[in-house]
């Protein structure tokens, strides 16, 4: 296991570190999500307790994921099944978001904003217990260091399983966003090309 810089062992300041900075994702930028349900019927209120990299340690509100590309989604989404999605996935949804304005973003991949927080590059894939709850802290502070109306809409960060092809975006809200959505089942032309072009495999029938 990788020693871990200070950063993930001291608590974050209150106020946001002297020279972190946010970036803008420009409008139109699209992100791709798949699950369950559809968008209009996500809910954000937050866990409990956290269960994903960038949830709240709070609990004060819900974290979404996607992916940059279409393809870097169903990665995140099907790969500790080994790119297969079961059959009783069918019904689930892929979900076009498209940014309708200039995204706030804090990107996580510069080595700027990495040394100012004291972390390293495990910020974005690392499964250390302490870089989780570091994670977790983390999607608390930016709400304190960016409160309305500059609220990050972001965090960016690297993705394990498309790093050179994707970028990941943990999102807050959806009202930066317009979305479209649609079953799997009902996107053959999709799978076809993940099945043909990116070694997947679909637990039902594909014209």
């Amino acid at each position: 296991m990788p020693d871990l810089p200070d950063g993930y062992r001291v608590p974050l300041p209150d106020a946001r570190p002297v020279g972190l900075r946010r970036r803008r994702v420009e409008a139109g930028t699209e992100l791709w999500r798949v699950e369950a349900l559809r968008p209009e019927d996500w809910t954000w209120t937050g866990f409990p307790q956290p269960r994903y990299r960038f949830d709240s340690a709070s609990g004060a509100f819900r974290t979404r994921y996607a992916a940059g590309t279409l393809v870097g989604a169903f990665r995140e989404r099907y790969r500790l099944t080994g790119s297969v999605i079961p059959a009783d996935h069918a019904a689930h949804y892929l979900v076009r978001l498209v940014a309708a304005r200039h995204l706030r973003v804090l990107d996580l991949r510069t080595e700027k904003n990495l040394d100012i927080l004291g972390v390293d590059d495990q910020i974005n894939t690392g499964q250390h217990p302490d870089v989780w709850d570091t994670c977790h802290r983390l999607a608390d502070a930016v709400k304190r260091w960016w409160p309305p109306p500059d609220a990050l809409d972001a965090l960016v960060y690297r993705p394990r399983t498309t790093p050179e092809t994707s970028v990941n975006y943990a999102f807050f809200a959806l009202d930066a966003f317009t979305t479209e959505s649609w079953q799997l089942a009902e996107r053959a032309d999709v799978l076809v090309n993940l099945v043909l072009r990116h070694g997947f495999t679909v637990g039902w029938g594909l014209p």
